[in-house]
């Protein structure tokens, strides 16, 4: 099972958004979590959501902060925000990614979707390279 870590600054719009999608896409083959520098107290409610609208499950998705991952070793680390980038890197991991959003504790309803719909696209994508990377094409 590859173990994807996505950080963001306040661990509060695009990392718990992106853990929930990577969950919801491929969760039999990925172990996603999400961290943020400085957590913010809650989840955006508009990114909930967004994604439940999508059918995508939330039950879990809670804020944790960099001392939760503590030595912890991750496949993949994938920094969503330029704030986040330099902890991120710190993180023990074969891959690292930046993939660089607005990381707003509080976004409205039709910037929470359109984020939504951004990282949703980027995992699968993300899926898609990694499962072709794993298969032999012999």
């Amino acid at each position: 099972m590859t173990r994807v870590l996505f950080v963001c600054h306040s661990n509060a719009v695009c990392s718990p958004i992106a853990e929930a999608l990577l969950r919801h896409l491929a969760a039999d083959r990925y172990d996603a979590a999400s961290v943020g520098v400085v957590p913010a107290p809650a989840i955006d409610a508009n990114a909930l959501a967004a994604l439940h609208r999508l059918h995508v499950d939330t039950q879990g998705l809670h804020n944790k902060g960099l001392d939760s991952i503590a030595d912890q070793y991750f496949d993949i680390v994938i920094s969503l925000c330029e704030q986040a980038e330099d902890a991120a890197r710190a993180i023990p991991a074969d891959r690292f990614m930046a993939w660089h959003f607005d990381d707003a504790h509080c976004c409205s309803q039709p910037e929470a979707n359109k984020v939504v719909h951004e990282i949703y696209e980027r995992i699968k994508l993300l899926v898609l390279v990694q499962d072709r990377q794993e298969k032999s094409l012999w």
